[in-house]
């Protein structure tokens, strides 16, 4: 997901050469949960390096992380399962590509992982962890490939979408009931980053930056049926590109796409009918992932409050109220909070936070691990209220 190394793929590094310097860690002015609060509504678990995304398999009682320990070429990725609601160890899966980026065919019982500095996707049987097969899709380039970044999953007919972030940008759709056949779309947009489907429309919107900074495909034939600007960028060329959407999140039945912007540290909400910016909302430096939970209304966003001008910084989760966008509140995550994904029906939020790997940072610890917590949703309403 890297939902993304963005907000899944190893990719980070170059992420944060794109991050604007200007702006202070968390500029939401939410009140800070405090420590005590976020104690009783949350659960930690420290036993994983290199990690990126989550996604739940309540089917199968697992929660899947993955992890990449190594950027090293030639070095192995891993699946983790863990409880999903005590986050204890499960068992771990070795897998030949770096793992990154993570979606689930609960439908078909497939595990899909995103290798995203080798271009390609493993396929795994999610119940057994017996690697299925492995898509290549990124062409060679230089001593690796182009890079793969986000999944998503059309259930219904099987088709898996996986964007790659280069500056021409591209959108890849594989059809597993075909043999995992694979289209190809090219000039997807600068950067294209971001993912997000709709299983109602068939609509996959792509996002990074440039003019356009959301490309909108037809999932099924692969056609471009639509482009959403902020009409901020007017000229071409990653210099001149004013944001980058690095997430995406979709409400669908209210109409309203989602767009974390690594370049301003802010949150834009956009009218997916019209392609109209409905709110600006401050978020914070670094910002990165963003997802919404329509069983309690509300986004969450992280940032990870570091560029590459201030590397010493401290991230966390900005909660917004889906009514308003009105801040919630701000929940520290020191170091570097990453990904986000749901649990228990909508019930559970599970976060991603990254160890510092710069020994200038404060918090950096030889050998630490990296962090997955859970979030039980009411007992976080509760402390916010």
């Amino acid at each position: 997901m890297i939902r993304n190394a963005f907000r899944t793929a190893g990719m980070m590094t170059a992420l944060g050469l794109l991050l604007s310097p200007a702006l202070a860690q968390d500029n939401s002015g939410a009140k800070v949960l405090p420590e005590a609060a976020i104690a009783q509504a949350a659960i930690r678990q420290d036993i994983i390096h290199g990690i990126y995304e989550t996604v739940e398999a309540p089917e199968l009682g697992a929660l899947f992380v993955a992890s990449t320990p190594s950027f090293d070429a030639g070095r192995p990725g891993y699946v983790d399962l863990l409880d999903p609601a005590g986050l204890s160890p499960i068992r771990r899966v070795e897998l030949p590509r770096r793992a990154f980026a993570l979606a689930m065919d609960h439908q078909r019982g497939k595990l899909f992982v995103g290798n995203t500095l080798d271009g390609s996707l493993s396929v795994l049987d999610a119940k057994s962890g017996v690697l299925l097969d492995t898509v290549q899709l990124g062409k060679p380039e230089g001593e690796g490939f182009e890079h793969t970044r986000m999944i998503e999953i059309d259930e219904a007919s099987g088709r898996v979408f996986v964007s790659s972030p280069s500056e021409s940008g591209t959108l890849w759709i594989v059809d597993t009931e075909a043999d995992n056949t694979v289209t190809r779309i090219d000039d997807a947009g600068l950067w294209a980053a971001g993912l997000a489907h709709d299983p109602a429309s068939g609509r996959v919107y792509v996002s990074g930056g440039g003019i356009d900074e959301v490309l909108i495909v037809d999932g099924k034939t692969g056609e471009r049926v639509g482009k959403i600007s902020t009409g901020d960028t007017t000229e071409t060329g990653k210099d001149a590109s004013k944001h980058f959407f690095v997430n995406l999140a979709l409400d669908a039945k209210r109409g309203r796409l989602f767009a974390a912007d690594a370049s301003s540290g802010q949150l834009y909400v956009f009218d997916t009918a019209g392609g109209k910016v409905e709110k600006i909302v401050p978020i914070g430096l670094g910002t990165l992932d963003v997802l919404y939970a329509a069983e309690t209304d509300q986004i969450f966003v992280t940032y990870r409050g570091v560029d590459r001008e201030k590397a010493d910084g401290t991230g966390g989760v900005i909660v917004l109220s889906g009514e308003d966008y009105a801040p919630q509140v701000s929940i520290p995550l020191p170091a570097h909070p990453n990904s986000l994904a749901l649990g228990d029906g909508g019930k559970a939020l599970f976060v991603t936070v990254k160890a510092p790997m710069e020994k200038e940072h404060p918090a950096y610890r030889e050998g630490a691990a990296d962090s997955v917590l859970r979030f039980d949703l009411a007992a976080l309403g509760g402390a916010i209220r």
